[in-house]
This record gives C-alpha cells, structure tokens and sequence, in this order.
C-alpha cells in the first residue's frame, strides 16, 4: 500500500527534514525497523521517513520494512509536532551509529 505524503499532521505544519544514507549493510531490515518505531514513540512528534514516494510511518514496523531500504539508499526523515527536533536527532542518531549492527553480530 503506497501512502501519499505527506500525512494530515505534515501538511498542518511544516515539517523539519533531514536525508540520511542507509550504512548498515543490511539496510532496514526486521531488528532496525523495530529499533526505530521504538524509538519514534517515545516522542509526540509524527515521523514520516520516505524513500522516493513511498511514505513510512515511523511508528510502524510494516511500513518501514514495505520501503526495501537498502545499504546505500538516501532516506528522507521528516518530523512534525512538539518536540520534532528531538525526535529527528533521535533518529539520526541511530542511523549514525549504524543500528549498533557491529555489536549485534
């Protein structure tokens, strides 16, 4: 199922973005999806990471596994609502340290 982006919440605000490229070799596979709709729910903000036109709720394993993220791919995160900025720095941050793949092999 595609989702137009941007969502209801997205297209009430203006959304803060950032474009991360997928490191981990695997790219978003079961255990990463998990660790980032785990993360995204810690915040109010709403999530969105999109690749090309296929929009992700953040909060939703299914959806970021139905991206096919792989390593190399350039993903666009975008955030809305109260604490956005937290909640994009909290992704990013997981991307950055690559989903701690090398400790979990």
């Amino acid at each position: 199922m595609n989702r137009n982006f941007p969502a209801f919440l997205m297209q009430q605000t203006n959304p803060q973005t950032t474009e991360l490229l997928v490191s981990n070799r695997c790219g978003v596979h079961l255990r990463v999806a998990g660790m980032l709709a785990q993360k995204s729910k810690e915040f109010a903000a709403d999530v969105r990471i999109r690749k090309g036109s296929y929009a992700a709720d953040c909060r939703s394993v299914l959806d970021l596994l139905s991206l096919g993220a792989f390593q190399g791919d350039a993903l666009v995160i975008e955030a809305a609502g109260p604490d956005a900025a937290a909640a994009l720095d909290a992704i990013k941050g997981l991307f950055q340290a690559r989903f701690f793949e090398d400790e979990a092999t």
